[in-house]
């Protein structure tokens, strides 16, 4: 008997109970593995979509407005609208010191801001522009 594993996977809460008075029917209760599996491989990838990090680049010359805020719209392929990324730093290791200052202000604006995922981008809002560019990493995307 083959399972069919849905693309992408779909949870389900729904999965119905057999017990030894429920009418025998074999197809009906090959439903019931097969929700089960499917919610197996949609934890297994919810799991490691949240575990992945996403690397982008904010560059400081492409940000938008006159007055703040200022914003700034980059490609995140796997970005889909309700996700709640989180932000982490891609500082370099062993980044010499002038580059971590710079760095930790730039982090700091960006944080201090706001973002917007959805359709395969994102859309970051902040109230001072960057004096660099910052690459920064987003973790669950």
């Amino acid at each position: 008997m083959a399972f069919e594993i849905k693309s992408p996977p779909e949870f389900t809460t729904n999965i119905e109970e057999w017990n030894r008075e429920t009418f025998a029917d074999g197809a009906a209760m090959s439903n019931v593995p097969e929700k089960l599996l499917n919610n197996d491989v949609y934890l297994k990838t919810e799991l490691e979509r949240q575990e992945h990090t996403s690397l982008i680049t904010l560059v400081s010359t492409g940000w938008t407005g006159d007055i703040a805020p200022y914003s700034q719209t980059v490609s995140v392929p796997d970005a889909v609208d309700g996700m709640e990324p989180t932000v982490v730093s891609a500082l370099a290791d062993g980044a010499d010191e002038a580059t971590q200052k710079a760095y930790v202000k730039a982090f700091g604006i960006i944080c201090g801001g706001t973002a917007e995922l959805g359709n395969g981008q994102a859309t970051f809002k902040v109230y001072k522009k960057p004096e660099t560019d910052i690459t920064i990493g987003l973790r669950g995307v």
